[in-house]
């Protein structure tokens, strides 16, 4: 069998991110990957790839480079989340609902987010200038379907106040559109620029 192209031969990289959204949308996670400067790939209602396998179909197929073609590596998949976890997730939602201590605690950590952006749990994306990070939450800022579902930082420049390395420019996105672990906690999203040359 033979190896998988790699772009640096002989080393370890991210092979793919899976991320679930609520039943019902589909749609509006599309729309934010695509905000974020993605190439998305519906196999329910696009044209299909001959690389794209027949497991395929649930997922939206995110292609982070969207020049880029390959359906393994530097990829996301973004599925309907599973019934157990949506049992799980409307059951912690009802329990929000009827535990003001519990919600105060469930405000307070998803706004943190907001107020740390750098310290809480994320992932982050390469891209190759703040000009383009800046279009990215232009775009999503400029989304309807999208008001009130993600919350955007400004964008983190060295020197700047906020900014915490001057190797890099940053801004987040944070979102209960979809996430890697459970939609009600939410998924922050780190928009990077290198400027150290390595």
């Amino acid at each position: 069998m033979p190896q998988r192209p790699l772009v640096r031969p002989g080393t370890r990289m991210l092979n793919h991110i899976e991320l679930s959204y609520a039943p019902g949308e589909r749609r509006l996670a599309k729309l934010l990957l695509q905000g974020l400067g993605f190439r998305v790939l519906d196999p329910q209602t696009d044209d299909r790839p001959a690389n794209l396998g027949p497991a395929a179909t649930p997922f939206l197929i995110v292609y982070i480079d969207p020049a880029e073609g390959d359906v393994f590596d530097n990829v996301i998949y973004a599925s309907e989340a599973l019934a157990d976890q949506w049992r799980f997730e409307q059951a912690m939602r009802e329990r929000l609902t009827n535990d003001a201590a519990l919600a105060e605690l469930h405000d307070a950590y998803c706004s943190a987010h907001a107020r740390m952006p750098q310290a809480m749990t994320h992932f982050g994306i390469a891209y190759p200038s703040g000009e383009e990070v800046e279009a990215a939450l232009e775009r999503i800022a400029k989304t309807p379907e999208l008001e009130g579902r993600v919350t955007l930082s400004r964008v983190y420049r060295p020197g700047e106040p906020g900014s915490v390395d001057d190797r890099v420019i940053q801004a987040f996105v944070y979102t209960d559109v979809f996430s890697t672990n459970l939609l009600f906690g939410g998924q922050q999203i780190e928009l990077q620029v290198r400027l150290d040359g390595a």
